[in-house]
């Protein structure tokens, strides 16, 4: 069977503020790469489109033109509002079009989508490779979906049902390697924050998260699966030899989660004499020295850590689990055998004051990480946290799908302690306080070790000049209006 697997067309200006959008870039999305790689070894043609590269009209066009019998969109709530009108005018150009879509956005409204979407058949709801192999299968057969388990249908009356869960893959190895070789990725660039150096490529040692943070979305569930780490190293052999790939991106959501998987990775990396830089998420009570000093000899070169607050009562409210002590132990630690940080921090937690948030931008001073990202908190879809807006919990949110991004230019949700202007004072504030200090703009320069991070400082100081007008209007704003 003909398969097209497409992003939805969308731009930096979907997903980002006005003051970052020259910073940001695009990846590859790792769960339609390991989908593809399934659908191909069950013998289905497969071919895909991203949307960042070509139009919705140009993409049409080639999935009329590759002969598509079934086209499967990934979908974020983000990016609902571009999904729905590319799958009704590719349902429009060939009406016997099988239609499906997968990813965070849908597998935490299916019913939704469904309902606002007549044109769509079917939502993989959560790990899409063996649900999607077998629905496939199941219609080139032209057989009854009813028995495939991890899907929303429709019944004989167009009401939506679910056909039973599907237990999370047991074994990542028995899935197939994700099929990179169907994207564009000489087109690919990542955000110039998030690497030190091109060609990057993204890889995945583990699924799942244990972690019970208030605002997260667990479609991979909370019990974490690990990839044998021989097949990693073979992985990321693959992309040095075939893309000339220089870093590794790992996306786990909690690489550390075994001391005895990464010493197994870091010793096999080591053995092989793989020279290539890499980039994981970690928590900051899952390392020691020892573990930090194993990374950082196999490659390491820098680690995600997501500290979200500077007050431990956020923290709490968070569900984090973790203390501001540990978190700054934990940085200086890896700081202190040679791995740079990039720690994230959220704005307008439930019960957060302004105050609070200042408080937030001192501990990042403090902590002083190579790059940081502040975002307002935004709560997907799915999470406890959406869940409890709902009930009147919280503080007040947008209704709209495409308000639900945490880089763009207003908060999609604001607590009853804040107002939205506040939060993206914040924001602002943050990045001037934190960038704009010398020592901090010394430490920069002096640790400019690629032609990409010298872009990365150009772009980044752009952006930062525009958050500083920004501000500067605004307090001449307010002079005005209260002389």
């Amino acid at each position: 069977m003909k398969v097209a697997l497409v992003v939805p067309p969308w731009g930096p200006d979907d997903i980002r503020a006005k003051d970052t959008r020259g910073i940001a870039g695009c990846w590859p999305t790792p769960g339609m790469q390991y989908i593809a790689g399934e659908l191909r070894r069950r013998g289905h043609q497969v071919i895909y489109l991203e949307g960042f590269f070509h139009s919705n009209e140009e993409m049409r066009k080639r999935v009329a033109a590759f002969g598509a019998q079934a086209l499967g969109v990934y979908v974020i709530s983000i990016l609902w509002h571009k999904a729905e009108p590319f799958i009704k005018g590719a349902r429009a150009d060939n009406p016997g079009l099988f239609t499906f879509i997968g990813g965070h956005g849908a597998t935490a409204m299916p019913e939704h989508m469904l309902s606002e979407c007549p044109e769509l058949d079917a939502v993989v709801a959560g790990e899409g490779e063996l649900t999607s192999g077998e629905m496939i299968d199941t219609v080139d057969k032209g057989g009854s979906l009813a028995g495939v388990r991890g899907l929303f249908i429709r019944d004989a009356s167009g009401a939506a049902v679910f056909t039973g869960e599907r237990p999370l893959v047991s074994d990542l190895d028995e899935l197939a390697f994700p099929a990179v070789d169907l994207c564009e990725m000489e087109r690919y660039f990542p955000s110039f924050e998030q690497v030190s150096t091109v060609p990057v490529m993204q890889i995945l040692a583990s699924r799942g998260c244990n972690g019970t943070c208030l605002y997260c979305y667990k479609m991979y569930g909370r019990h974490i699966r690990l990839r044998t780490p021989s097949l990693v190293v073979d992985e990321i052999e693959h992309y040095i030899k075939r893309y000339g790939a220089r870093e590794i991106k790992f996306w786990d959501e909690h690489f550390t989660y075994s001391h005895r998987h990464t010493y197994e990775f870091c010793d096999e990396m080591i053995r092989r004499g793989v020279n290539v830089r890499w980039w994981c998420s970690c928590r900051a009570d899952a390392v020691d020295k020892r573990i930090l000093r194993a990374m950082k000899a196999a490659g390491c070169w820098c680690i995600n850590f997501g500290v979200e607050s500077g007050v431990q009562k956020n923290l709490d409210t968070l569900r984090k689990h973790e203390t501001l002590e540990r978190i700054r132990f934990a940085v200086r630690l890896a700081h202190s055998v040679g791995i740079k940080t990039h720690t994230t921090y959220i704005f307008g937690i439930p019960g957060e004051t302004f105050e609070e948030g200042l408080e937030t931008i001192r501990f990042a001073k403090d902590l002083g990480s190579f790059t940081v990202e502040f975002f307002p908190i935004t709560p997907f879809p799915g999470t406890p946290m959406f869940k409890g807006i709902q009930k009147g919990k919280y503080g007040t949110m947008s209704e709209k799908l495409n308000d639900q991004g945490m880089l763009l230019d207003r908060p999609c949700f604001v607590p009853f302690t804040m107002n939205g202007d506040q939060i993206m004072d914040l924001r602002r504030l943050a990045y001037i306080r934190y960038f704009f200090r010398p020592s901090f703009l010394f430490y920069r320069l002096c640790n400019i070790t690629s032609s990409f991070q010298l872009r990365a400082v150009w772009h980044g100081a752009k952006s930062l000049l525009m958050m500083l007008g920004e501000q500067l209007g605004l307090a001449r704003g307010k002079r005005k209006v209260h002389p």
